[in-house]
């Protein structure tokens, strides 16, 4: 089982994210010591994230800079953490599409489809 310490000045919407985050890769025996860096990155890009975008709810995403309109800087902010964290989830089988992805969610054994079957039964049959 790994034990992860959650960086400083994480939110309480973060701490909650990464101990389901670690619980359910611990649950799976999908991490290992060496995969904290990785979790570190990740709660770190949810924590940005989060920030970057409860100030563009609160300002909206054009504002003023010096008197003119402009895109404001937390959305660069924003896209960038997103990407991140979705890239480290992905990688982690932590979204719905990458979950049938990952070898331990697998069966060791995949059964064929009843079209590998024919094909199978086929080829045999030719010889």
């Amino acid at each position: 089982m790994v034990k992860f310490v959650m960086p400083k000045g994480c939110s309480v919407e973060t701490q909650k994210f990464m101990r389901d985050v670690v619980k359910e890769l611990n649950a799976r025996k999908a991490i290992q010591n060496i995969d904290l860096g990785a979790l570190r990155m990740l709660a770190t890009s949810y924590e940005m994230y989060l920030q970057a975008t409860e100030i563009m709810l609160q300002e909206g995403p054009v504002i003023m800079i010096k008197y003119e309109r402009a895109a404001n800087p937390a959305q660069n902010i924003a896209t960038k953490n997103y990407a991140q964290v979705m890239k480290i989830m992905t990688e982690y089988g932590l979204t719905i599409k990458s979950r049938g992805s990952i070898k331990s969610l697998k069966s060791d054994k995949e059964e064929d489809s009843p079209l590998d079957q024919f094909l199978k039964k086929g080829a045999r049959e030719k010889r």
